[in-house]
């Protein structure tokens, strides 16, 4: 029963279940692996699949290390693709920017050899494409109107919004399943998680919540570990129970994680599993030591002690290790 409710959350069906098996077979011999014998098998993807971005958000970590360099073609993607995710069996890929929806040729390489299995991570203020066999949409919103504008720029939370609703309203009655929205809580919009989680519930199918992770320390958009922090959990946890229809996806086990230090020390992973995400960035080049570092070791790096990034506190929730 459990298999088929999380199968449920994951938008599939019997005949997708099916079509689907021999990636479970992977998916599930990559966990018992791990369990059994420590095997570290990466389980999912991320690409950064474009070096373009339309806004210049005061919290992003892909302005930190861009590089101006040319993007690669969809023929040079291909080989991405076979040589880093389907030779290693990864289930979900995730695809980032800059902004991703800036190249739709890219998206639809991935989705046409990924079907139901790509998630596109967006700010929503480019008209959001109906995509056949997408995943989701990941739509980041941080704070209400003022807030989420005062980090992302202004009029941007209208545009987000007014796209959101245009997709939901026009592309049949199941459209809000493919809008989930994750939150980056920093120490600028914190005091509005509620707000926007009460805001979003009608329009989105789930919500999810990361911590701004700093690569500087005293850096001023990091909330610190200690009683503000604490209580912003403690709240996300209380609202997880007002809704019985899964709409926070943050897991307790997660969310009790981001009161404290769970993945490193300084800028080196420890007990993260950074190994469980392959990542790429735009030209291809895996990046170190997450999905948020770079391929280039003379890049800044996130501070490990300070990480409050969802992807991989959760399977730290879950029990799996670096």
């Amino acid at each position: 029963m459990h298999y088929i409710v999380i199968m449920e959350i994951m938008g599939r069906g019997p005949v997708q279940l099916i079509r689907e098996m021999p990636y479970y077979f992977y998916i599930f011999g990559k966990f018992a692996g791990y369990r059994l014998f420590h095997r570290k098998s990466p389980l999912y993807g991320s690409a950064d699949i474009i070096n373009v971005c339309n806004l210049h958000c005061t919290h992003c970590y892909w302005w930190l290390n861009r590089k101006e360099n040319e993007e690669l073609t969809l023929q040079q993607w291909q080989k991405v693709i076979d040589e880093k995710f389907k030779k290693k069996h990864v289930f979900i890929i995730t695809l980032v920017g800059g902004e991703p929806t800036m190249r739709p040729d890219v998206i639809d390489l991935f989705v046409k050899q990924f079907p139901k299995r790509i998630c596109i991570v967006t700010n929503g203020t480019l008209p959001l494409k109906k995509i056949k066999n997408l995943y989701f949409y990941w739509i980041s919103i941080d704070g209400t109107t003022e807030v989420h504008d005062k980090i992302r720029g202004t009029g941007s939370w209208d545009k987000t919004r007014k796209n959101i609703l245009d997709y939901v309203n026009n592309n049949g009655a199941k459209a809000w399943k493919d809008i989930w929205i994750t939150m980056t809580i920093n120490s600028q919009n914190y005091k509005t998680v509620k707000d926007v989680i009460e805001e979003w519930h009608d329009h989105a199918n789930k919500i999810g919540f990361q911590f701004h992770t700093p690569f500087m320390k005293n850096d001023p958009l990091w909330l610190p570990f200690g009683p503000e922090r604490t209580k912003v959990v403690d709240d996300i946890i209380t609202m997880r129970s007002k809704f019985d229809d899964d709409y926070i996806i943050n897991p307790d086990s997660q969310l009790e994680l981001m009161k404290k230090n769970w993945g490193g020390k300084g800028t080196t992973p420890i007990d993260c599993p950074t190994w469980a995400i392959i990542s790429v960035d735009h030209m291809g080049m895996e990046k170190k030591p997450c999905c948020i570092g770079s391929a280039e070791n003379s890049s800044m790096k996130p501070i490990c002690e300070e990480c409050g990034l969802g992807c991989y506190s959760v399977l730290v929730g879950y029990g799996m290790k670096g």
